[in-house]
């Protein structure tokens, strides 16, 4: 009989996993209390034309988990709650446009990283007035805060990030305050929000020479604070966070401005070797404008959203000269840099499959930076083509294929995880990616 019931016992637990998924799951109890719990995972497959031979400038492929989160959203009434995202990515050597990593699987034998990702408290209180108390995202550009299982392409896009969160390399958020609501019948909807900014030193390793490398102490622990509205002109875009597509649900025209102001965020004149010369700083700002329209038809649904930002050190990188500063703080990819992108979408008026759409896109993005990858004021010009098809017809089941190429404006080198790096002679690169997700 115990055999029998132990393949009685598989066979129902294989139906119960093999039953329809729904898009969350929800536990309500009688007191009105409820749960929500979200499991979402996106697995990517990249093949670039570098990163891989004694140069570096060999085809590489990487398979590895973009994302993989489990999210709880907990209401204890109407009006207080908690929201804990937890997060892990694994396998993951790319560092963006610019080259690889050191392999996960050289410094941690689980080859894995689980975070918090989110974790803050809920107070709803009217329609023009809430809280989220905690860490959470930054409330600046569209970009951050559309959702990272609904961009418009396989992701959001790199550069669209403001410069300080909990970690130099973690800027989509920070712990803080950040009070938001609905004005205008739900037209208008602003967050204004108080974070913490850059604190103390920042630790990192130079991506060429390996080496650790330290940035100057922060010159005041001032608070980072954040603003951002939008006004929707057609159906109304009522929360504080996006879709880069409403997939044909919506008919949407909302402009949107933000901005950013830290003082004295970093000191102006740093030597080489990391040494403070005087205490004259610098303020960090920034500002972005954005648009999504996005219109349903009978002969499809057109999507069209395009962003500026602008991150801004006073010009700190032609006088601070400290590595640590240049990688974490001034430079790189969330460092000075001013520049925009457009994309644009488009909804087959047929069904693929069952339920299946199917979204063409494409996008141009022309970003100047201060300083990346050892090379000053330089210029990264990104163009891609793809598709996603939303297999279930929204984005729990999501297939996405994209072509991408990145132009540099100056030779750069490409990082590649070793002490001896790329000739920099590079001016392009390529990569083809294809990315499955599945959201419950």
């Amino acid at each position: 009989m115990k055999p029998l019931r132990t393949q009685l016992a598989a066979l129902a637990g294989f139906a119960i996993l093999s039953a329809p998924l729904p898009s969350s799951a929800n536990i309500i109890e009688g007191n009105m209390i409820s749960l929500e719990v979200k499991l979402r995972g996106q697995l990517l497959a990249e093949n670039t034309d570098y990163g891989s031979g004694t140069a570096f400038e060999g085809n590489r492929t990487d398979l590895r988990f973009a994302r993989f989160r489990l999210t709880l959203t907990g209401m204890m009434d109407e009006t207080y709650g908690f929201q804990i995202n937890t997060t892990s990515i694994t396998s993951s050597t790319k560092t963006g446009s610019t080259g690889y990593g050191v392999s996960a699987q050289d410094t941690d034998s689980n080859d894995g990283d689980i975070r918090l990702h989110d974790g803050y408290f809920i107070a709803n209180y009217t329609d023009w007035l809430n809280f989220k108390i905690g860490l959470t995202k930054i409330p600046l550009t569209r970009g951050n805060l559309d959702g990272c299982f609904d961009p418009l392409g396989i992701d959001r896009s790199a550069f669209i990030f403001s410069a300080y969160g909990t970690v130099p390399a973690k800027t989509s958020r920070d712990i803080g305050v950040t009070s938001w609501g609905r004005l205008a019948d739900g037209r208008v909807v602003y967050q204004a929000s108080v974070f913490q900014g850059r604190e103390g030193v920042t630790r990192m390793t130079h991506p060429f020479t390996l080496a650790s490398v330290t940035s100057s102490p922060t010159p005041n622990e001032n608070f980072m604070y954040v603003g951002r509205v939008h006004y929707s002109f057609l159906d109304k875009e009522a929360a504080s966070g996006y879709e880069g597509s409403y997939l044909g649900e919506l008919k949407v025209l909302t402009f949107g401005i933000g901005g950013i102001y830290e003082p004295s965020a970093v000191y102006r004149n740093v030597s080489s070797a990391g040494v403070v010369l005087n205490k004259e700083t610098v303020d960090y700002t920034a500002f972005t404008a954005d648009v999504l329209f996005e219109y349903p038809t009978s002969t499809g649904t057109y999507t069209l959203t395009s962003a500026y930002l602008k991150n801004h050190f006073d010009d700190a990188y032609r006088t601070n000269f400290n590595p640590g500063d240049r990688l974490a703080n001034i430079g790189g990819l969330n460092g000075q840099k001013e520049g925009w992108y457009v994309r644009g979408g488009y909804i087959l008026p047929i069904t693929i499959g069952k339920r299946g759409k199917l979204q063409p896109y494409a996008y141009h993005e022309d970003w100047d930076f201060a300083q990346i990858s050892g090379v000053t004021e330089q210029n990264i010009k990104q163009r891609a083509v793809g598709f996603n098809w939303y297999i279930t017809g929204n984005n729990n089941v999501r297939l996405t294929v994209e072509y991408q190429r990145n132009k540099f404006a100056k030779p750069t080198a490409f990082a590649n995880g070793t002490v001896t790096s790329s000739v920099g002679t590079n001016t392009a690169n390529t990569s083809l990616r294809t990315m499955f997700q599945v959201a419950f």
